[in-house]
């Protein structure tokens, strides 16, 4: 009783402080009206129930003992009663009266996807997290990945490879990376049909729900395909009875976000003078005439620099139009809709624009016999950034004459960099491509409880990248331009038969089986042609036939087959106890002659701890669910005949004439390669008190990869460079915690904040032995360090800048004995830590021995050492605002704007850079070295690790839909306008335009990087 009534206080108090200024009372009431609030369940009172009068603002809520008094209007006023966790009910007003509510089950009801199937989500045995799409969908982006960042725990959203550039896509990892040189990705299941690659077909507005399934018992059903991670996307579908169009319109604008600052012109001229400076005699500084250009020297007198980024660097924006039509009959349901996305990006010449059709029709064709019909085609248009160089171009100089035309050389000399806006002006990049995807499944209902289904998919995308470098361009001057186009095809084939067993043999019993038979091909093939030399420029690369240079030809082509059998049998035992188990058998053509199958197995099991008798008195907890799996699936390589001698054509002069032939490809084949295997355990909790106030889940999970799949050198006598195999073992383990508030939910107001907090540990446990059997705990050459994470960075521990009076004599760095001797250490020089020493017998000892080596590096994990996020969604009426907070705290990144000479980072006054508080004798910085024009400081990359945790407001969103009336009125049943700012702010020490991801070295055509932005969005969306 004690427990009843402590946590009856504890919700009111928490209802009180939220609601209190919620009770307004009408001046001109004539009927007071007495009232108390109990559950149905137990006739416990309510304490801060809500009660409001119909169709005003007069109301009030409950007291300790769920009682309330009110005046109404009249004695035929409508009171509208409403508890969290309970369903709200209308009753007429009397002057005494008892109001019982209903608790809501809607939410353990809800149904899931869990992949061949749905299951309620208080039936579910394994690890699965439903995203919130509404809002997911208030981030503005063409990728779905990074629209789910933040909204699961222990997902990750990896943004490197161009991601953020208009149309670029993103990896999602779960739970840690699980390989080294294996497959890391999630797979797609979009409808059922397992994708092969990614989901760029598919428009946010499209999708009817999203899962994830993240332990291997929850995976296994899809087996080594799943091993890393599922995710689980429905589209939507047509209803019955019912004819409804929908429209969802937003235009956003975007602009550029960044924490650093580059030199200014007269800074970065003093960068030089101090750069040059440091190789003289006498520390004296050289006449300006001997280190700069005429033209330099104009702007330097007349203090007239280039900003090079307002030059080149433009505001973005989003154009996004999305309608779609769902209706139907019993018999026949249709979802139809056409969305159109376009994107103008920051930097000139990159743009995407996609262009997609969906048609999903069900068709009943008998009482027994349906069939459902899917097809999706896509268009798009992508052009990609040049390589435009905004921070590293010097300011010195001019970007345009005095009649206003370009000038191809700022500085006035031939040998110095060419103008980037020039440069931007003769390069074009990009990639036209096209999707179809089809997918046709029959569905007999043989018995009430037995059905089986055909599944068949087809899928092909198609893609043509053309480049041209003119002859005008710094990459295509030296050859006269050059052309390039890349023709890709990629086509996949899917059958699957699923027959499912579903019966309720009694009250307490109720089993499930479900049996699939599997066959996919994925067939890729790729024609590269390249061409230099043209004397007409003027049809860009589609002039590529008229090269009169050298000319390239190249094509790949590969073939991946798959075979499945899967059984999952599922088992309620008096709806307490849940039983799972699944069991696949994978065959796929990648691995070597005897080991292309494996056996893919997994067991769960739940215990709804809520519903035994020891909890039935127990009123503060609606579920208490208890989860423990397990689970083994395979991985492979991702890199189809690796077990197989294959050679690559070779052109070859022989005897004064050209031949062709062949050569070893560089990888030797290992005939006995094998998948890796990933084994999990997972325990979970999953919870709801306070009648549905508070509701969470916890999970723990340990996977350990075994026989990793590794590469290793080989002797160059070999002819070949290095070779797979398998071998060791990594461990990933973590904790993720979701939780969800629902502070106060009555008709008028509702506020609910939720949270998702994740961690993961990285571990190489070891890798292989010698010929005699010691253990190998180091491979420096592909960076595996038993006891290290993947991806670790081992490097030289900074310790700050030589000042002056310093010990350089005795410093380890000058000892003859050290790798790379510093004779000539002075001031402004990079002091690096001894942290470690060897004995006589090779042994590390982990004192200081006095001199640099290779042994004084020190280990980072670059992994954060958790994340996650807290929003907030608060609704007034009409009125709705959402705000997003993300975190990642421990990451650690090598910042290439403080060590990569293509980024500006080496000081050397050659390019400009983020601007540094650097060391001259004036000026004795202990943060960064003295800047050199002729060499690089020595151990720079020390310098450059540098912590990338930060905390981000990642969306601020309020919206506002008219009321039923007015929507009435105007014969609709949904408009809301909103407003949504994203990437608002971001705290961090990281020096970049994002600490997710280094902008690509600007002296590349590696799509490697793209700078974030802040944007802005206005969007209307209207149901009628």
């Amino acid at each position: 009783m004690k427990l009843k009534l402590f946590n009856q206080k504890l919700k009111l108090f928490v209802a009180l402080v939220f609601m209190s200024g919620m009770t307004l009372v009408n001046a001109q009431t004539v009927t007071q009206v007495n009232g108390t609030v109990i559950s149905s369940e137990d006739n416990m009172s309510l304490p801060g129930a809500s009660v409001i009068e119909k169709g005003t603002n007069n109301g009030t809520s409950t007291d300790f003992d769920g009682k309330f008094m009110l005046d109404v209007a009249s004695a035929n006023s409508i009171l509208v009663i409403s508890y969290v966790g309970f369903k709200s009910q209308e009753v007429k007003a009397s002057t005494s009266m008892t109001i019982s509510l209903v608790p809501d089950a809607s939410a353990l009801d809800e149904v899931v996807v869990v992949g061949y199937g749905t299951q309620k989500k208080s039936d579910i045995v394994n690890s699965v997290a439903t995203v919130d799409l509404e809002d997911a969908t208030l981030t503005p982006t063409s990728d779905v990945n990074e629209m789910l960042r933040g909204r699961i725990a222990g997902l990750q959203v990896n943004v490197g490879s161009g991601t953020l550039r208009p149309g670029g896509t993103s990896d999602i990892i779960f739970r840690g990376q699980g390989s080294i040189e294996g497959n890391v990705s999630a797979i797609y299941v979009v409808d059922g049909i397992i994708r092969d690659g990614g989901i760029e077909d598919i428009d946010s507005d499209d999708i009817q729900s999203i899962e994830f399934l993240k332990d291997a018992s929850a995976q296994a059903i899809y087996g080594s395909r799943g091993a890393n991670g599922v995710v689980l996307i429905t589209t939507k579908r047509g209803n019955a009875n019912k004819l409804s169009v929908s429209y969802h319109g937003f235009v956003t604008a975007k602009t550029i976000e960044r924490n650093f600052d580059v030199y200014s012109g007269q800074e970065f001229a003093q960068l030089r003078r101090e750069a040059v400076r440091a190789n003289n005699d006498g520390d004296v500084y050289s006449d300006d005439a001997d280190i700069f250009s005429d033209i330099e020297l104009q702007s330097i007198a007349n203090n007239e620099f280039v900003n090079w980024e307002d030059e080149l660097v433009k505001n973005g924006f989003v154009n996004s139009q999305a309608i779609s039509i769902s209706g139907g009959t019993d018999m026949t349901k249709v979802f139809g809709s056409i969305n159109y996305f376009k994107e103008d990006g920051l930097i000139p010449t990159s743009s995407y624009t996609r262009k997609t059709f969906r048609l999903n029709v069900d068709q009943k064709l008998s009482k027994k016999i349906s069939v459902n019909f899917d097809v999706n085609l896509l268009n798009d248009d992508v052009k990609r950034p040049a390589n435009v160089n905004v921070i590293t171009f010097s300011p010195l100089g001019r970007a345009y004459d005095d009649n206003g035309n370009l000038t191809r050389y700022p500085s006035g000399e031939e040998s110095s960099p060419v103008n980037p806006i020039f440069n931007l002006r003769e390069q074009k990049n990009e990639e036209r491509g096209n999707d179809f995807v089809i997918n046709i499944t029959p569905i007999w209902q043989i018995t009430e409880d037995l059905q089986y289904q055909l599944k068949t998919n087809m899928t092909r995308r198609t893609s043509e990248r053309g480049q041209y470098q003119s002859s005008l361009s710094s990459a295509g001057d030296d050859v006269n331009g050059i052309a390039r186009i890349d023709n890709r095809l990629r086509e996949s084939y899917l059958i699957e038969n699923i027959l499912t067993y579903d019966k309720a043999i009694n009250d307490n019993n109720q089993l499930n089986v479900t049996l699939v038979q599997s066959a996919q091909e994925n067939k890729f093939s790729r024609t590269f042609t390249e061409g230099q030399g043209f004397t007409n420029e003027s049809l860009g690369y589609d002039g590529i036939t008229n090269a009169i240079g050298n000319v390239s030809v190249e094509r790949d082509k590969n073939q991946q087959r798959l075979a499945s059998f899967m059984a999952r049998a599922r088992y309620s035992l008096m709806n307490r106890y849940l039983f799972e188990v699944t069991g696949r058998a994978d065959g796929a053509s990648v691995n070597s002659e005897d080991n292309k199958w494996s056996f893919n197995p997994a067991a769960s099991f739940a215990w709804q701890l809520h519903k035994e008798d020891f909890f039935k008195d127990v009123n503060s907890i609606q579920e208490l669910k208890f989860r423990a799996s397990y689970g083994s699936l395979v991985n492979d390589l991702g890199h189809a005949y690796t077990s197989l001698f294959t050679a690559e054509g070779q052109n070859y002069i022989f005897d004064e004439q050209s031949a062709s032939g062949y050569s070893p490809s560089v990888i030797l084949p290992n005939t006995n390669l094998k998948f890796e295997r990933i084994t999990t355990a997972n325990l979970g909790l999953d919870f709801s008190v306070f009648n549905r106030v508070l509701v969470g889940n916890f999970n723990w999970y340990d996977a350990r990869t075994t026989d990793l799949l590794l590469k290793r050198g080989v002797p160059s006598i070999t002819g070949y460079q290095y070779t797979f195999f398998n071998a060791g073992e990594l461990q990933n383990t973590g904790i993720e915690l979701s939780l969800t508030a629902n502070i106060v939910n009555t008709d008028d107001l509702k506020w609910s904040v939720s949270t998702n907090w994740s961690n993961n540990k990285n571990k190489l446990k070891k890798l292989y032995d010698d010929g005699d059997g010691n253990p190998i705990t180091v491979d420096d050459t592909y960076n595996y360090f038993v006891g290290q994470p993947v991806g670790v960075i081992y490097q030289y521990q900074f310790d700050g800048i030589w000042q002056e009076g310093d010990d350089f004599a005795n410093a380890p760095q000058a000892n003859p004995e050290s790798s790379l001797t510093q004779n000539n250490l002075r001031p402004g020089d990079i002091r690096i830590a001894d942290t470690n020493g060897v004995d006589a017998a090779g042994n590390l000892t982990g004192v200081p021995d006095g001199k640099i080596t290779p042994e004084d590096r020190v280990f980072t994990d670059p992994s954060p050492d958790w994340f996650g996020s807290v929003s907030s969604t608060l609704a007034y009426r009409g009125f709705d605002l959402f705000v997003d907070f993300y975190f990642v705290e421990g990451a650690t990144k090598v910042n290439p704007f403080l060590s990569d000479f293509n980024n500006g980072g080496t000081i050397s006054g050659k390019l400009n850079g983020v601007k540094v508080d650097y060391y001259t004798p004036e000026n004795p910085s202990t943060s960064f070295p003295r800047p050199n024009f002729d060499s690089t400081p020595l151990y720079l990359n020390a310098l450059a690790v540098r912590d990338a945790s930060y905390v981000r407001l990642r969306t601020l969103s309020l919206g506002y839909s008219l009321s039923d009336a007015v929507n009435s009125q105007l014969g609709l049943d949904q408009i809301r306008f909103y407003v949504t700012g994203t990437n608002l702010f971001t705290n961090t020490d990281y020096i970049g335009y994002s600490p997710e991801v280094n902008i690509r070295s600007t002296f590349s055509n590696a799509d490697t990087g793209y700078p974030d932005a802040r944007s802005f969005t206005f969007g209307v969306r209207v149901k009628f």
